[in-house]
């Protein structure tokens, strides 16, 4: 199971370390002590046999510990010392936090209407980086090879949205969810599972931007953090600062898959992003460190030391 990741959904090769399945083995004799401990270790053992940090379990923590998120507006914007300083930090949440990243999308003329941008990414748990995509496309400078995504379909439709049904089963009550459903295909004698492969440029926007961008990131910034991070390194010539992200951004895509006889809930992804180097549980790499103490407004009073 661990090596060709038939858990749930595969996503192309997945080279699990020899080290990782014999620890996995050695401990099948373990008995957790409650129902809590057996899930967050039956997480924790996944994560690191798959190298998959998007992994998660019901009943389970969802983040390590010692890696708060941040507080506060999902998006927040200041001007210091003549440049403009951006908090973003989540990319998902409720409806206030929405119509704050909508807005964030919209403002897009009037942000890069500044030379000297700081983007603050750091403990950005992630969500939907199409509004970091939205933000800046226009800006974009052309990428002949941004990432290659790997994924599994059947009858041209995502092979992890077969689950849907697993829900009713698990409880006839709750209606899984509507874009599973909508995705679901009718299992048919001669289906195949086709793995599929498409690399992604980022094409030239038609508003070149000639300013300079700072992103600032950290251990915490995971999962769309990332992506939008390395989004707008590539697209942007940005110049990343702080510290290696979490490393997860490898997987993408999360769907939660239900075990319909144990109602337990797994979320897994439905595909595989290649940077072109190690990323999962590893981190992307920045362009120079940045001590965590110094805020994004010191950052920008001395934005010419950065760059």
């Amino acid at each position: 199971m661990i090596r060709a990741r038939h858990f749930g959904v595969a996503t192309g090769v997945v080279e699990a370390p020899d080290e990782a399945v014999a620890a996995w083995e050695q401990r099948l004799g373990e008995r957790p002590r409650t129902w809590g401990d057996a899930v967050t270790e039956f997480q924790l053992e996944l994560r690191q046999a798959l190298r998959d940090e998007h992994i998660h379990l019901s009943g389970a923590p969802r983040e390590r510990g010692g890696r708060p998120d941040t507080v506060g507006p999902a998006v927040e914007e200041e001007i210091v010392d003549g440049v403009l300083v951006l908090h973003v930090r989540r990319l998902i949440g409720d409806r206030d936090d929405e119509a704050l990243l909508g807005a964030w999308r919209e403002d897009a003329d009037r942000h890069f209407a500044n030379e000297r941008i700081v983007v603050d990414l750091r403990g950005n748990p992630g969500g939907n980086d199409g509004h970091t995509i939205a933000w800046a496309e226009r800006r974009f400078r052309a990428v002949p090879h941004h990432v290659r995504e790997s994924r599994w379909e059947v009858q041209g439709k995502s092979f992890g949205s077969w689950n849907a049904w697993a829900w009713r089963e698990a409880n006839p009550s709750i209606d899984p969810p509507p874009h599973l459903v909508a995705g679901k295909h009718d299992p048919r004698p001669d289906d195949r599972i086709e793995l599929l492969h498409q690399d992604w440029p980022l094409p030239a926007g038609d508003l070149p931007w000639d300013g300079r961008m700072l992103v600032l990131v950290d251990r915490r910034t995971r999962s769309s953090g990332e992506s939008s991070a390395w989004l707008l390194r590539d697209g942007l010539g940005a110049r990343l600062l702080g510290d290696p992200t979490t490393g997860m951004i490898e997987y993408g895509n999360i769907v939660p898959y239900v075990l319909p006889h144990s109602g337990l809930v797994v979320t897994l992804p439905t595909k595989r992003n290649d940077y072109g180097f190690p990323v999962e549980s590893v981190g992307s790499p920045v362009d120079a460190e940045l001590d965590p103490a110094v805020t994004a407004a010191e950052v920008a009073s001395q934005f010419e030391a950065f760059v």
